[in-house]
């Protein structure tokens, strides 16, 4: 039986508080968000870009490379970008998975562009949302409104 008398440990050093944790992830996703918002806006500048089309872009070494294709596939994706992770040049810093079309957004089906973005290192990665004007002529994307951040997931990839 442990001495009732015997001196606690100090895990003062040690305890973070649930606000400093909160306040440290709040300023990674807003860090994450910025890059985000500027990822997103260099995919609608692609000139290749179509409508429904998902698209990746790997940075290594904080280099991008160019944007390649995938498919509408999620299973035939997630194979296709961990294969693409394995054949890259290492560090791999940065991925971005990038949608413009039409999306489920608060229970209606809108023009919009989508983003996955995701650092090394890095726990989470964010997931944006941004309008898009209809009506424009093919490969011609013009966002509107503000930049939507729509979530956080798990960083699985690097």
């Amino acid at each position: 039986m442990p001495d009732p008398e015997a001196p606690k440990p100090d895990l003062s050093k040690h305890d973070l508080s649930k606000h400093d944790l909160q306040h440290d992830l709040q300023k990674k996703i807003g860090s994450l968000a910025k890059s985000a918002e500027s990822r997103l806006n260099e995919l609608l500048q692609y000139k290749q870009l179509k409508k429904e089309q998902w698209l990746m872009r790997l940075s290594v070494n904080g280099h991008a490379r160019s944007w390649e294709p995938l498919t509408n596939d999620t299973a035939q994706n997630d194979a296709l970008i961990k294969e693409r992770i394995a054949a890259s040049e290492k560090p791999v810093t940065e991925l971005v998975l990038g949608f413009a079309g039409m999306v489920e957004w608060r229970g209606k089906r809108r023009f919009m562009a989508y983003l996955q973005y995701f650092e090394s290192g890095c726990e989470y990665g964010v997931l944006c949302l941004r309008h898009l004007t209809e009506g424009l002529p093919e490969g011609t994307f013009e966002a509107f409104g503000g930049f939507l951040i729509a979530g956080v997931c798990k960083n699985i990839w690097i």
